[in-house]
Formats: C-alpha cells, sequence, structure tokens
C-alpha cells in the first residue's frame, strides 16, 4: 500500500471523528474539545454531551460503516460478482422480517435481538438450500435476491397489521437509524465484530484465491463449496450484527468495497483493513449529516448513505475505465 494511500485513509478517518464530534445543536470547536478532554470537570454540560451522546454514536456508527463494508468485501470476493452484499443475499430481508415482528410483537427493547435472529434465519435458509443443490456463485446471488423479495413481502405483511405509531418506528427502522441503538449490543459488539475482522484478515489470501474463480480456486488447493459458506456464514453474522445496532442501513457494503479497491488495489490483505476504516469513517460522516442537516429533526441514516452511496456509485461507474479484477 503507498503511504498516500496510508494518507488518505487516516485524514479520512481522522475528519470523521471530528466532524462528529464537533457538529450537533451545540457546536464545539477542536480546541474545546480538546479542552473538555483535558478538563472534563470544567465543562460538565458539553462533557455529557461529548461522552454520554456523541462518542457513543460515533463508535456505532463506526462499527456499523465498518462492519457493512467488510461483509461486502467478503461476499464480492468469494461470488466474483461486483453486485453481491448482504443485500443482494437476501439478509436484509430476513433482518427486516425479523423488526418488523419485534415491533408488532411489542418488545421494542428487543428489536435489535429480533433482527439478528432474522438474518442467522436468512443465512441458514441460503446455506440450506444452496448445499444442497449446490448452486453455483451466480445462482445463489439469484436465488438471495429472491429470498429477500419473500421476506421482504412477509415484512410488508406484518406492517401493514401495526398500529400507527408501530408504523412509524418500523418505516425508520427500515430506513436505518443509529438514534435508538440498543446500548448493551453496541457495548458487547467488539467482542463479536473484532474477532470477524481479525479471521477475515487471517485468511485474506483465500479471498484473493477466491477472487480468481472458483475452479483457480480448487486448483491452488482451496476447497470452494466448503469454504464459500463458511465465508458465508461469517459474511452474514458480521451483517446480522450491524442490522441489530442500526437497521438496514444500505449502498455501504455495496460501495465501500469498490472505493477501497481504487485507492488500494484489489489485495485483500490491504483491502481489508482498507475496508474497516473507510466504511467505518463513511457512516460516521452520514449520520453526523443525518442529525445535523436539518436540525433539530433527524434524517435516519440509511437515506444519507443511500443518497450520497449512490452518487459516489455513479462516480465510481464513469470513472472507472479499466476492467476491475475480480
Amino acid at each position: 500500500m503507498k503511504k498516500t494511500s496510508f494518507l488518505l485513509i487516516f485524514v479520512l478517518l481522522v475528519v470523521s471523528i471530528i466532524f462528529g464530534l464537533s457538529s450537533g445543536t451545540e457546536f464545539f470547536s477542536p480546541l474545546k474539545i480538546l479542552r473538555i478532554f483535558i478538563s472534563p470537570d470544567q465543562y460538565q454540560f458539553e462533557k455529557t454531551i461529548l461522552f454520554q451522546l456523541r462518542i457513543p454514536r460515533i463508535w456505532c456508527g463506526f462499527l456499523v460503516g465498518s462492519g457493512l463494508s467488510v461483509s461486502g468485501l467478503i461476499l464480492q470476493a468469494i461470488l466474483k460478482n461486483p453486485l453481491a452484499e448482504s443485500y443482494t443475499l437476501g439478509i436484509s430481508g430476513g433482518a427486516s422480517l425479523g423488526i418488523a415482528t419485534g415491533i408488532i410483537s411489542g418488545h421494542m427493547a428487543s428489536i435489535p435481538v429480533f433482527a439478528f435472529a432474522g438474518s442467522l434465519i436468512s443465512i441458514f435458509v441460503l446455506l440450506s438450500i444452496g448445499t444442497s443443490r449446490k448452486l453455483s456463485s451466480g445462482t445463489l446471488l439469484l436465488l438471495g435476491i429472491m429470498l429477500n423479495f419473500i421476506f421482504s413481502s412477509f415484512s410488508l405483511l406484518v406492517i401493514t397489521l401495526l398500529q400507527k405509531e408501530r408504523f412509524m418506528e418500523a418505516v425508520v427502522w427500515f430506513m436505518g437509524n443509529i438514534t435508538s441503538y440498543n446500548s448493551n449490543i453496541l457495548r458487547s459488539a467488539p467482542f463479536f465484530l473484532l474477532p470477524g475482522y481479525f479471521v477475515t484478515w487471517l485468511f485474506w489470501k483465500d479471498l484473493n484465491i477466491f477472487s480468481l474463480g472458483e475452479e483457480k480456486a480448487a486448483t491452488l488447493g482451496v476447497d470452494p463449496e466448503k469454504k464459500k459458506y463458511l465465508w458465508l456464514a461469517l459474511a452474514g453474522l458480521i451483517t446480522g450484527y450491524c442490522v441489530s445496532l442500526a437497521g438496514l442501513v444500505g449502498f455501504v457494503g455495496l460501495v465501500i468495497p469498490h472505493a477501497v479497491r481504487i485507492i488500494v488495489g484489489a489485495d485483500h490483505k490491504k483491502a481489508i483493513p482498507s475496508s474497516i476504516f473507510v466504511g467505518g469513517s463513511f457512516l460516521v460522516i452520514a449520520d453526523t449529516l443525518a442529525r445535523t442537516i436539518i436540525q433539530p429533526i433527524e434524517i435516519p441514516v440509511g437515506i444519507i448513505s443511500g443518497f450520497f452511496g449512490g452518487l459516489f456509485f455513479v462516480l465510481i461507474l464513469l470513472k472507472t475505465t479499466r476492467k476491475q479484477k475480480w
């Protein structure tokens, strides 16, 4: 990785954190933020805003963004398809059904758990059918799209049964929302996500081999059938945990891997850590805009990430003249 790439990613991370810490109904300059950290007892009001509201939310946004990015990177590599991500594989549909079920049951505090359970169910269905039928990567992607439609249809059916106030809560969750994250899940996130990141980076060579295609992977000593479904399970679990924190945040897992490959190349040894920091930084910036762009109203972060992610993806398509190496 070139030094300029390292510098670009580091600058993006620092800018996103400062932007998140300083922006809000109360603006804090970088100098004031430094003073709050040095002498917190002198800034009781500001300390409350910073340590109880903004820092946890930045941390949550970073975890969700990094997790979705790593998941998308894995899925695009093992399926050798630039359109592969958790949403096109049906995992988002399962999560949406879990969220809708949690809302209609009245267990509002357990909605992240329902989302996680829905993701696991969709993964189980996908892996069971894919393994029993020995589906190819392309067919598996089509199966995921159909599962997403099926789960989403059931979700819409559940939503029609909700009361008006619960309907609005469901809509916000469907659009992606960090505002109502579960603090208990947030505290435990590193124990689930960090091991997932470590395992992904530890076997980065497998992802490089998968990018060459299943036939070449087999000739190079990688069992494409067995390891493909293990990677799918890992990506699905990471995505499910992210959904349990912030709902259905779109475009991150699709766009960020493309951006990372342009910055650092297709080598997953470099792309995996880059995806963690670029994806996390992107969603922190998106969430900061979501809560400040039309104060005091907060926009679901999924709207911001989808808007800017869509524009960024179009720019990638227009400016990329060489063929991507998968």
